[in-house]
């Protein structure tokens, strides 16, 4: 009894420290020393000077240690609020994450807090949808948007000159057998929250193009309101009905950290793919001959081998196959940090918008 009431506890104190280093590491991006020019160093030079002035030329003891006792409590408290925010950034500097952990921690919780969430709130049923249907696509909120606390909007700049935000856009696309989902919500890493919640759907017959933009995103940098976000790129699909389905993939001006980066031509290419086969069917000569060969000869089998062909599923795997070729061919392999069969220390993956 007692092993299983404190394992609950330690591991809700485990993650209570990994939120607290996660906090840290925004609240905290280096170290500073106070210089001379702040107010505090100067009424502190200034209360030790008048304290040695007054004990020097007082003759009488009861004023002197009274006058000069009072200017130099002065001249302590101002190097105390001069110095000892620095000696608090050094403790949390010390204790903040580092990059490393930080770069599996935003994947881990991505997968494990908002995917979930999708999958709920898409009443997915998950005999039907493979790990590989779901493409997570995340860009950072660095403006001031609906819903959030701007005081919790950061960013921090890393060793390889990228950034790591603590509010994101999160963006899921499902790729399910008969249809197009989308998930879109604001999570904010600080606390785990997840808001502004949207989601749409297009059956894949109903689809009518699909295209990459760049676009210009209004909205300002939180910390400069004069200063444009600039342009991103924008993965586009439409339905006969002219609805659309949009999703920032990249903003450049933000350089996000590529543990997050998504190829987006790999979707566009991928999407293509699945709804021309959706739209006009798969025949078995379009197999390969292997694959023909080993198909079964009775009429309910062969059915069964149609329905595979023309699945989400295969046609995934089929894309995994090219992108193979292409990366033996080309090197470089199109992986993601949100594959569940990726390492998850490792990371490279999509990104999107609000």
């Amino acid at each position: 009894m007692e092993n299983k009431k404190t394992q609950p506890a330690q591991t809700n104190n485990e993650e209570e420290r990994r939120r607290t280093r996660i906090q840290y590491f925004f609240k905290v991006t280096g170290l500073k020393k106070p210089t001379f020019s702040d107010p505090h160093a100067l009424l502190m030079a200034l209360g030790l000077f008048v304290g040695l002035v007054l004990a020097f030329y007082l003759k009488r003891a009861m004023p002197t240690v009274v006058f000069s006792g009072a200017c130099f409590g002065f001249a302590f408290w101002q190097f105390w609020l001069w110095y000892s925010p620095y000696f608090q950034q050094k403790k949390i500097h010390r204790n903040r994450a580092t990059e490393e952990e930080m770069s599996a921690w935003i994947v881990k919780d991505i997968k494990e807090v908002v995917k979930p969430k999708a999958i709920q709130t898409l009443s997915l049923n998950m005999s039907d949808v493979r790990p590989e249907n779901f493409i997570i696509i995340p860009t950072p909120i660095y403006w001031s948007a609906p819903g959030i606390d701007g005081s919790q909007v950061k960013r921090c700049k890393l060793s390889d000159g990228t950034y790591t935000y603590s509010v994101w856009r999160v963006q899921i696309l499902v790729l399910t057998k008969h249809y197009i989902s989308l998930f879109k919500c604001n999570f904010n890493w600080m606390d785990l929250s997840i808001t502004s919640i949207s989601t749409n759907e297009f059956y894949f017959q109903d689809i009518t193009s699909i295209r990459n933009d760049m676009r210009e995103i209004e909205f300002k940098f939180i910390d400069d309101p004069e200063k444009p976000i600039g342009g991103g790129k924008v993965f586009c699909v439409t339905n006969f009905s002219g609805e659309y389905l949009t999703i920032i993939n990249d903003i450049p001006s933000l350089n996000v950290t590529k543990v997050v980066s998504v190829n987006l031509e790999y979707i566009v290419s991928l999407l293509r793919m699945v709804i021309r086969n959706r739209r006009f069917g798969i025949t078995h000569e379009e197999v390969s001959s292997q694959e023909q060969q080993a198909a079964p000869t009775s009429e309910e089998k062969h059915a069964q081998t149609v329905e595979e062909i023309n699945s989400i599923e295969y046609l995934l795997h089929k894309r995994e196959d090219e992108m193979d070729q292409q990366e033996s061919q080309f090197g470089g392999a199109m992986t993601s940090s949100f594959d569940d069969d990726s390492i998850n220390d490792a990371p490279e993956a999509p990104a999107p918008q609000s």
